[in-house]
C-alpha cells in the first residue's frame, strides 16, 4: 500500500514537472516573439528616419526617393476628367518644352538631387484637365531606356485654360560622367507619355551631364512626380 502510495506521488510530481517546462516554453516563446517584433518595430522606425533624413548614394545627397513598387506606365487609377465635366487633355493638344515653373535648370554637377520640368501647354483651344503621373522614359545616348517610377506625391487634378500650362518635376540624382565605380546614365532623349494616354512625344534632353543608373532599383533617387500646377 505504501508502496503504491510513493509510485503515485511520485508520478504527480513528473506530471507537475512537464507541466512547468512546458509553460516555461510558452514564456520563453512568447519573450521571444515579444522581441522579435520590437526588433522589428526598431529597425522599421530606424529605416523611416533614415529615409526621411535622407542619405548619401555615390556621393550624391538624396533626400527623396521612388515610391517602392511604383508603376511605371502612364495609367492612373481614377480619372478626374469625367467629374471636374472637363475633357482629358490628350497628347496632340499639347506643347512641350523643358523649364521649371520659377524657371532655372538642374545643375548636373551638383551633389545633391536635382529637379527638371518639362512644361505641358493647352493649345487645343479648349479647357481640358491633367490629373496624375505621365509616363517617362530616359534613353542613353547608346540607346539604353530606363522607364521612371513614381513618387509617392498624391495627384491633384489641373485644369488647363488654353494657353496655360502644368509642369511635370522630374527628380534626378545626378553623378559625374567618368566616375569609375558608378555606371552613368548618359540621357540623350526623353519620352513622355501624358496621364492616362497612350501615344507619347519625344524631347531631347537639354542639358547634358549624367544621372546615376539606378534603372533596377525599386525606389531609385531619380523618378518623376505627378503632373503639378504650372
Amino acid at each position: 500500500m505504501t508502496a503504491r502510495l510513493n509510485r503515485a506521488a511520485r508520478c504527480a510530481a513528473a506530471v507537475l514537472a512537464v507541466i512547468a517546462v512546458g509553460a516555461g516554453a510558452t514564456a520563453c516563446n512568447s519573450s521571444d516573439s515579444s522581441s522579435s517584433k520590437a526588433a522589428s518595430s526598431a529597425s522599421s522606425e530606424a529605416k523611416g528616419a533614415a529615409d526621411k533624413a535622407g542619405k548619401e548614394v555615390s556621393g550624391v545627397k538624396v533626400d527623396k526617393m521612388a515610391q517602392k513598387g511604383s508603376r511605371t506606365d502612364a495609367i492612373n487609377s481614377t480619372s478626374a476628367a469625367a467629374s471636374s465635366g472637363s475633357e482629358r487633355c490628350h497628347t496632340g493638344g499639347l506643347d512641350y518644352s523643358w523649364g521649371l515653373p520659377h524657371g532655372g535648370a538642374p545643375d548636373m554637377a551638383a551633389h545633391n538631387q536635382q529637379t527638371a520640368g518639362i512644361k505641358l501647354e493647352n493649345n487645343s483651344g479648349s479647357t481640358c484637365t491633367l490629373h496624375g503621373f505621365p509616363g517617362v522614359r530616359l534613353i542613353s545616348e547608346s540607346g539604353e531606356t530606363w522607364d521612371l517610377r513614381r513618387s509617392g506625391v498624391e495627384p491633384t487634378t489641373v485644369t488647363l485654360k488654353p494657353g496655360e500650362a502644368a509642369s511635370v518635376p522630374l527628380d534626378l540624382l545626378p553623378v559625374k560622367r567618368d566616375l569609375k565605380d558608378t555606371k552613368p546614365f548618359l540621357v540623350d532623349k526623353v519620352m513622355l507619355t501624358p496621364p492616362d494616354e497612350t501615344s507619347h512625344v519625344t524631347l531631347d534632353w537639354p542639358y547634358g551631364g549624367a544621372i546615376l543608373d539606378q534603372s533596377g532599383a525599386t525606389r531609385p533617387g531619380t523618378f518623376v512626380n505627378p503632373v503639378a500646377q504650372g
